[in-house]
């Protein structure tokens, strides 16, 4: 996935997010070759959480969907999902939200 933000611009539930998926990835079962060239799991994160925002994005859509969930926690990743969506889409009308219509 090919998504045009800053890391700085990433909302934190978001990062954390593929920070985590990141670290999952890390802990499969890999080569000693991919051992050796990624560093440590830490290094590994650092580096390469970007890669993991489309992963990250799917899972916390996906818990939108699960009934039972709080909705307060909802109404974050919601926040979360669409502040994203603004910072990476430049040129997009700001308050534009369906949030702010209700």
């Amino acid at each position: 996935m090919n998504i045009n933000i800053r890391a700085g611009d990433v909302p934190v539930l978001i990062r954390k997010t593929a920070e985590e998926i990141a670290g999952c990835f890390y802990e499969m079962t890999r080569t000693e070759r991919f051992r050796t060239q990624a560093g440590t799991q830490r290094q590994f994160i650092k580096r390469h959480w970007k890669d993991h925002l489309g992963h990250a994005l799917e899972s916390l859509s996906g818990v939108l969907a699960m009934p039972g969930f709080p909705d307060e926690e909802k109404a974050k990743i919601y926040d979360a999902i669409t502040e994203f969506h603004d910072r990476a889409n430049p040129g997009t009308p700001k308050g534009l939200s369906l949030r702010n219509w209700q």
